[in-house]
């Protein structure tokens, strides 16, 4: 089989369905369009697909019904608080082994469901893993069902303090976990985009339309930070997000975000100052090409760069995009005044640190068949391993989220090939951010996909794993449907690396 190529992993749902493989976004309606005045339209969560070529397509979900339902109430600040009587889970009772950094084609042996939160050795590799959601036995009464998940590879789900988890569920509802014990603390009412604040472990953000919203856990009381409508007057907003894929920078002070009319094309892109409270750079984007199709943006983890993946608009081979005649993934100043190409189409990627501290993007090279690293600054790419696609048409996520251990990044597959044809098929490992660097072994995701319609269209988008990483790479998050593909029926899982497993490596 060829190369695949996926569009920016959001889930299924924010678009209608399309024949064609170019990737197009029409109408581009995201969550919390349908709690709006003009939201008599059917609402979505956006969706990547596997389409088997080197483009995109996007597919209806049912959750879209799911998410006209009343969000739930907050929760109360009593439960947002850990139970000091419950005790934190006691760690793999097994002595660790050495960590894998073989190549060797490892197939997953048959293993049962395991309990939740009851930690167990993984067969194969020898790392401490834990189911620490129960679809079954977790959602509050009256919540609709489906599975629980973190949200997603480039998104940290961890607080400041690492005491408590964020987890969504597959209906597109929001719940907290004490994430020493694993034990879930009630529901959240949540915007888009959540995200924990960088110093203190009870705040969360989130957008609603124009707004900026705070949640306090101790309180559960929401307040709003900034409305950004009175920044664009005389113009009728929709939003002024991130559009799900992008995070603040490491410090949590810097954020990069678009700004959408009511056609949700991008009229702007923003860079705002949390600590201040100010919007610091502003770049116009009125008759720009490809404005209407601008798939996420973000800021880098420094705040010193701003990427915008403008994902319908990909440049042609050997192309890149240029500050007038965007197209790619476009990388900008801090001041938004010059942009530059960075990838020539978006696809699959997170920010992180490399071994020297450079910030890079860690990306499926969908050109070169390769796992690659982009230098931001120089824009100089790096091969740091090859992707084999004569065998299925493997699927990639990437979290850089491991701020605090630089070098490092983790990478998650789907879609592999069942029995396993090679050392990358449905796992979860570790790359190290160097040319000849080192490969970690982690654990297979155990999560089959589904060929073909699965119900919701033709793309079993909760058997991705999403594996996302906590700032100093010790706990990895994955999701699994553990065999049941086609299904929603999916569950959070975490791989526990001891603190010192860098020093022990090889």
């Amino acid at each position: 089989m060829g190369r695949v190529a996926v569009s920016q992993g959001t889930p299924p749902s924010l678009l209608p369905a399309q024949a064609d493989l170019v990737p197009r976004r029409s109408p581009r309606v995201p969550w919390h369009a349908a709690r709006k005045p003009r939201a008599a339209r059917p609402l979505w969560l956006a969706a990547a697909l596997l389409c088997g070529s080197s483009l995109a397509c996007n597919l209806l979900s049912p959750a879209a019904s799911a998410q006209d339902e009343a969000p739930a109430p907050p929760i109360p600040g009593a439960l947002a608080t850990p139970d000091p009587s419950v005790a934190p889970l006691a760690p793999c009772p097994e002595p660790a082994p050495p960590l894998l950094i073989t190549l060797d084609v490892l197939p997953a042996p048959d293993l049962p469901i395991p309990a939740a939160r009851v930690p167990f050795r993984d067969p194969v590799f020898g790392t401490c893993l834990v189911r620490v959601t129960d679809y079954a036995a977790d959602l509050p009464d009256g919540d609709p069902p489906g599975g629980l998940k973190n949200e997603y590879a480039r998104v940290q789900s961890f607080n400041a303090d690492e005491s408590r988890l964020l987890v969504r569920g597959t209906s597109g509802s929001w719940y907290l976990y004490d994430a020493a014990s694993l034990q879930p603390l009630g529901a959240l009412s949540l915007g888009i985009d959540p995200r924990w604040d960088a110093g203190d472990p009870n705040r969360l953000y989130s957008s609603d339309g124009t707004r900026l919203l705070a949640l306090d856990l101790r309180t559960g009381e929401s307040e709003t930070v900034r409305d950004f409508a009175p920044d664009f007057p005389g113009q009728s907003l929709a939003a002024v997000w991130m559009r799900y894929e992008g995070s603040p920078s490491a410090d949590g002070r810097t954020w990069g975000l678009m700004a959408e009319d009511e056609n949700w094309e991008t009229v702007a892109f923003l860079i705002y100052d949390l600590d201040q409270d100010r919007i610091i750079a502003r770049r116009d984007l009125s008759g720009v090409p490809g404005a209407a199709g601008i798939d996420s943006v973000t800021i880098s983890p420094s705040g010193d760069y701003f990427l915008a993946d403008f994902g319908d608009s990909y440049c042609e081979r050997g192309a890149m995009g240029m500050d007038q005649a965007p197209c790619g993934v476009m990388v900008y100043d801090r001041e938004l005044q010059t942009g530059r190409g960075l990838l020539r189409i978006g696809g699959h990627m997170d920010l992180a640190f490399d071994v020297t501290d450079r910030e890079v993007a860690v990306f499926q090279d969908l050109d070169a068949d390769t796992l690659s690293m982009v230098d931001l600054a120089s824009g100089v790419v790096t091969s740091l391993w090859p992707i084999d696609f004569s065998h299925s048409p493997l699927g990639f996520h990437i979290s850089g989220r491991a701020f605090e251990r630089p070098g490092w990044a983790v990478v998650s597959t789907y879609s592999g090939a069942q029995p396993a044809a090679t050392w990358m098929d449905d796992e979860v490992f570790l790359v190290e951010l160097k040319p000849n660097g080192r490969v970690v072994r982690l654990a297979h995701t155990r999560s089959w996909f589904a060929e073909g319609p699965v119900g919701y269209g033709e793309k079993d988008y909760w058997a991705e794993p999403h594996a996302s990483t906590n700032r100093d790479l010790t706990r990895i998050l994955f999701t699994s449907n553990w065999g049941e593909a086609g299904t929603e029926l999916v569950d959070m899982y975490e791989i526990v690396l001891p603190a010192d497993w860098t020093e022990a490596l090889p």
